[in-house]
């Protein structure tokens, strides 16, 4: 039996989805780029409960949680300024990377905010496997800028639409 993953935008009521996803995810992923005595702090600053309220409450954001089956594995972030949707957070669990699942997560956000002219989002430098998933998915490095994190550089990482657009037709 084949399942097929769904992708949702989520209420705030449910954002404990993504702090548990978070807390299961980021610690793996930035493990190597940040002390073990300050991972679980930025990890508890970055998805306290209330900070990922007043994104959605406050700020415009609206979280996408992935489900195959009845199992969460995924959560992505975004929200619309002008023209331009910025993907403030992605993460999948480790299992269930290289299914195409982040795609999805970021087209779920690309459709609920079409339309739009670009796609933007920050990935740290050292993340390798996230940089290499956004230029595998059409991404370009435009910029550095000093990440929220003391002592990393985030990627600003930028595709336009317009030409995903154009090709598609």
């Amino acid at each position: 039996m084949t399942l097929t993953p769904q992708t949702r935008p989520i209420a705030a009521s449910e954002l404990d989805i993504v702090h548990e996803l978070a807390m299961q995810i980021w610690p793996k992923v930035y493990r190597s780029s940040i002390a073990p005595d300050q991972l679980e702090i930025l990890a508890g600053q970055m998805f306290d409960r209330d900070r990922l309220e007043d994104d959605i409450m406050d700020r415009g954001h609206v979280y996408f949680v992935m489900r195959v089956g009845r199992v969460d594995v995924g959560f992505c972030c975004a929200h619309l300024e002008g023209t331009r949707i910025w993907v403030t957070k992605l993460a999948v669990l480790p299992d269930f990377r290289g299914f195409g699942l982040g795609k999805a997560l970021v087209l779920a956000a690309q459709d609920y905010f079409a339309p739009a002219d670009d796609l933007v989002i920050c990935v740290h430098k050292t993340h390798e496997s996230a940089v290499n998933f956004c230029l595998r998915s059409g991404f370009k490095i435009a910029r550095e800028i000093p990440s929220d994190f003391g002592g990393l550089t985030d990627y600003v990482m930028q595709k336009s639409l317009h030409q995903a657009q154009m090709a598609a037709a």
